[in-house]
């Protein structure tokens, strides 16, 4: 019996760490909640992940106006995640490891 009930456990913890994936910097939430993705052209940019508040850029256009480049959908798609998975965690501590973080252990 205790062994059936841990087994539904780690099934339901598999499950729900499936859905809180993200789709860039390799899955990897300390990157992707600091940086955000990593296209250079990204019209958007995280400030406080814990908060889920995000910087947009002005060189893209907002909605409603004609002006700017336009977004994309890895923008709409990223932004999505996002605000619904980083503000999840409590905080987040800065990197004490050499460099930034971004590229640690490999560039991502």
């Amino acid at each position: 019996m205790k062994r059936l009930m841990a087994s539904c456990a780690l099934l339901f913890c598999t499950t729900a760490m499936a859905e809180d994936m993200f789709h860039y910097r390799d899955n990897d939430p300390f990157v992707f909640c600091t940086y955000g993705q990593r296209e250079v052209t990204k019209c958007w940019i995280p400030v406080s992940p814990a908060a889920g508040t995000y910087f947009s850029d002005p060189t893209c256009n907002p909605p409603n106006s004609p002006y700017g480049r336009p977004w994309t959908q890895a923008d709409y798609d990223s932004l999505s995640e996002y605000v619904s998975i980083c503000p999840k965690a409590l905080g987040q501590g800065r990197w004490t490891g050499s460099g930034t973080g971004e590229q640690s252990p490999t560039s991502h």
